[in-house]
């Protein structure tokens, strides 16, 4: 069992923007949403009727979450019928861009159209049912011929589950792990569940795509079908350079001498972490917060010492579970309140 796939099957989110059906009607099971999965949680739905964005968007310019008039352009979909900007997609650059709504005025805001940091997962929510016979994998966590994948045109290699009702009880795996790292989500729908073997690499342009005879009703012969934006049942996004940041303690967080240390991509930084207080050679905690994000601090719930100078260092060697090397070490310096 990949590790990747162990810890992200409990980050599974569904905004359902359709109501799938959990009955076994007849004709082709239609795709209804992708869900692009990253740390936080945070999930990226793309429906059928997600838009083309504007060919000159870019991040930071302006968006309208609450919509506009019908006879003015509202930059993400320029059309009177989808007059709110949302989610567009951006395909000159093989991406996506949200449109996030301003905290003190949600009818204005400013489009992200950057690349996918933490992406764990993708999702293929259905309408109905699927035929479970070429979806089963025995005693494995999951099947390898379902969802396919390339980064940068290399084969990624995806380990698949089929669930048939969302239940988020459903598995041991989102039961042990999903608590731990994610709040324990699962698609709210029959879905198929792909996480890449090891992980999605940073900086990479990545394209999912859905094994079609393996994908039918459940009279075993019909295949799915896909309109639109999921066409084909083909889905392509970007992934964000591998780094990461050192932020001192927050004195309005709940854990008040936690060093946080985030990465753009899952990463294990056991034995690349130095810490020094005044000097000398300090061992704390690193307690995962999930995949991606970790607490560094004093062991036992202890405090730093009062005015100390706390020098924390992620040593240049540090790699992703793509076995991708971080550019250049990182090191944070703070005075302990």
């Amino acid at each position: 069992m990949n590790r990747l796939f162990r810890v992200v099957v409990g980050a599974v989110i569904c905004a359902a923007a359709c109501t799938p059906n959990q009955s076994v009607k007849p004709g082709a099971p239609e795709l209804i949403e992708y869900v692009i999965v990253q740390g936080g949680p945070k999930a990226t739905v793309v429906t059928p009727d997600t838009p083309e964005c504007t060919t000159a968007l870019a991040t930071g310019d302006a968006c309208h979450p609450s919509g506009l008039m019908a006879d003015v352009a509202d930059g993400g979909t320029n059309d009177a019928n989808l007059p709110a900007d949302s989610l567009c997609r951006l395909a000159t650059a093989m991406h996506w861009c949200t449109c996030n709504a301003d905290m003190m005025d949600p009818n204005t805001g400013t489009w992200d159209c950057d690349p996918f940091s933490n992406v764990l997962a993708v999702v293929a929510v259905f309408d109905r049912l699927l035929d479970t016979a070429p979806l089963d994998p025995g005693d494995k966590p999951g099947r390898d011929d379902l969802m396919t994948a390339t980064a940068n045109a290399a084969p990624l290699p995806m380990v698949t589950h089929y669930s048939a009702t969302g239940d988020k009880n459903g598995l041991i795996f989102n039961k042990t792990y999903g608590p731990m790292y994610f709040g324990n989500f699962w698609a709210d729908g029959p879905s198929l569940f792909g996480a890449p073997d090891p992980a999605f690499p940073s900086s990479a342009t990545v394209t999912i795509t859905l094994t079609a005879d393996n994908v039918r009703a459940k009279d075993g012969h019909t295949l799915f079908t896909g309109t639109g934006t999921l066409l084909g049942g083909n889905l392509i996004f970007s992934t964000a350079p591998f780094t990461a940041v050192l932020l001192p303690p927050d004195p309005k967080a709940g854990d008040t001498n936690a060093v946080i240390l985030a990465f753009t991509n899952v990463t294990d930084p056991t034995g690349h972490i130095t810490v020094t207080v005044n000097g000398v050679a300090f061992t704390p905690d690193v307690n995962p917060l999930d995949g991606s994000t970790y607490a560094i601090e004093p062991p036992m719930g202890a405090a730093w010492p009062t005015g100390a100078t706390v020098v924390v260092t992620l040593d240049g060697t540090t790699k992703n579970l793509a076995d991708q090397m971080i550019p250049a070490p990182v090191t944070l310096t703070f005075t302990a309140p």
